[in-house]
């Protein structure tokens, strides 16, 4: 499992402080991308450091972080409903570092069974809490814009419900695809950081898919 209950608490606070800056810093920078069908969503270069802030120190090390990056967003502004789309993110955060807790615990030790639990959390949560987003809490603001968006890609769609179901979907695509966008340069860090920081392995076990590269 990643993490190790020995770590020294100074060098957790440091390098959960460091990633935590680091999301920050991501977030007030916009280094993110956006999803070319529904453009208020966005692939987002901050999520990296969550999950590697998680593989590194352990679960409650990716939440302080992810707390840190959903701080950075609020920071930075600019979201298509202040507050409300810096919350989406931390979900969608939280959720994915749920499912690969799980998945990794559940397998003991597996990082695929790990990938395979982020896509499958993240997506449902994300589902749940979007359509609900869309259809019932602010419809009024994320149809029409997404109406609009798929206008401009030559989807047009009749019906409020049936528009929320394919932005719902499409939102389902763009969540799958950033579990990997998250998770896969993550691990490609924390191999390298175990290789510069040799000392970290005593605090930190390597995942099977890991080992022979660390």
């Amino acid at each position: 499992m990643v993490g190790h209950n020995s770590m020294p608490r100074s060098l957790w606070i440091a390098g959960v402080a460091s990633l935590g800056g680091a999301a920050i810093a991501a977030g007030i920078a916009r280094l993110s991308t956006p999803f070319p069908l529904l453009p208020f969503l966005r692939f987002d270069a901050a999520e990296i450091f969550d999950v590697l802030s998680f593989l590194l120190f352990g679960p409650v090390g990716g939440v302080v972080t992810s707390v840190a990056h959903w701080y950075g967003l609020v920071l930075n502004g600019g979201a298509l409903v202040p507050g409300v789309s810096e919350a989406m993110k931390l979900i969608a955060v939280l959720s994915t570092l749920l499912g690969l807790y799980l998945g990794i615990r559940l397998s003991r030790g597996s990082i695929w069974w790990g990938l395979v639990g982020a896509l499958a959390s993240r997506t449902l949560v994300m589902a749940l809490v979007t359509f609900l987003l869309y259809y019932v809490l602010l419809p009024d603001v994320y149809l029409p814009f997404g109406s609009r968006a798929l206008q401009r890609i030559g989807i047009a769609v009749q019906g409020e419900l049936t528009l929320a179901m394919l932005m719902t979907t499409l939102n389902g695509v763009f969540n799958l695809l950033h579990v990997f966008v998250s998770i896969v340069p993550a691990i490609g860090i924390y191999g390298t950081v175990l290789r510069a920081l040799p000392f970290l392995r005593r605090y930190v076990t390597p995942m099977p898919l890991l080992r022979r590269s660390t």
